[in-house]
């Protein structure tokens, strides 16, 4: 008994100096998968403040959440005088946890308006509110319960063609716990009822202990990772790139975007779509604003090879890709809201 005793006692020592050991390696190479996000009942999901750390699983930018659930520096909620303040919405396009801050397009912007002639003599300030997994429904509800606060002068919506048409659609996204908007008659109404029901199942103080002890173990975060990536390797978690047909498709997208819908489900992902665009203009106009619409490409669209751009195309029967860009650009001319594609 006592022999079993002193196996356990040297059994449990090696496994926690290996833990340490791993700890160390881990934190010198700058290696780790933190969980960056939460659910969240105004929007489904948000941020986690103050999470910092490397993200690997595509590019490899440094990332630090602020103190209100932004992937960006601290700033004041009132805004400083003499300040031009943009509030920049979008998906994980905007978030752009794949380059360091100074390298995501909002940055780069904010530097390069603080250049500008005609705005010599004020300061400008981008404010991101981008986050992975957004649609057009989930923006809107960002615009509402997180934007207004900082008292923006301009909202600049980033439009992402690929998946943002899906997103705001149920039986598209496939994601129960994320709020949707549904028409009833003429009107968008929010139906959030995934929602209330996922704060429900991962609300409570041992969820937080549990991802608190997470986010501060590199070789946890390790082990989660590895395990989900063997997962996916024997076909246990279904990827989005199961339901690409091959590498012209950007995981996460569908062929659909490429042409008119031909179907009511797809039909009614445009048309709620389009009212959320005209929900989120009205909006910012009744809160002082101006709201402006960047239309972003994807990974096809802009492949540097026109072969390859061309055989996509054929494959799709279409004579271009940029059905969805043409559909966002006159819907927005027509109903006076600026934009410009990218």
């Amino acid at each position: 008994m006592k022999y079993a005793k002193e196996k356990l006692l040297l059994l449990s020592f090696g496994v926690l100096a290996g833990l340490l050991l791993a700890e160390v390696v881990l934190r010198l190479s700058g290696i780790s998968y933190p969980c960056f996000y939460r659910h969240d009942l105004s929007c489904g999901s948000m941020l986690r403040a103050g999470v910092t750390g490397n993200w690997l699983k595509e590019g490899g930018g440094y990332v630090s959440i602020n103190s209100d659930g932004l992937r960006d520096r601290e700033h004041a909620i009132v805004k400083p005088r003499n300040t031009l303040r943009i509030a920049v919405l979008g998906d994980s396009f905007t978030e752009a946890f794949q380059v360091d801050r100074e390298d995501a397009f909002w940055a780069v912007m904010e530097r390069e308006l603080g250049t500008c002639k005609k705005l010599t003599g004020k300061n400008v300030e981008a404010i991101n509110f981008g986050q992975s997994g957004f649609g057009t429904a989930m923006e809107l509800l960002a615009l509402r319960h997180r934007v207004w606060k900082y008292s923006p002068d301009i909202v600049l919506l980033a439009f992402f063609t690929g998946n943002d048409i899906s997103d705001n659609s149920r039986m598209l996204k496939k994601a129960d716990h994320h709020p949707y908007f549904v028409y009833q008659g003429e009107t968008l109404v929010l139906d959030n009822k995934g929602v209330t029901e996922a704060h429900d199942r991962y609300a409570g103080w041992w969820n937080d202990i549990r991802i608190w002890i997470f986010n501060r173990s590199r070789a946890l975060q390790l082990l989660d990772i590895g395990s989900t990536t063997l997962a996916e390797w024997f076909g246990r978690i279904p990827t989005d790139a199961a339901d690409a047909k091959d590498d012209l498709l950007e995981p996460g997208l569908a062929e659909a975007i490429y042409r008119p819908p031909s179907d009511a489900v797809w039909k009614e992902a445009w048309r709620v779509t389009e009212g959320l665009l005209l929900v989120m203009r009205d909006e910012v106009r009744e809160g002082g604003a101006e709201f402006r619409v960047i239309i972003l490409g994807n990974s096809v669209v802009v492949h540097p090879d026109p072969s390859i751009r061309k055989k996509f195309e054929r494959r799709l029967d279409v004579e271009d890709l940029f059905y969805p860009d043409r559909r966002i650009k006159r819907f927005c001319e027509r109903e006076g809201i600026p934009v410009l594609p990218l």
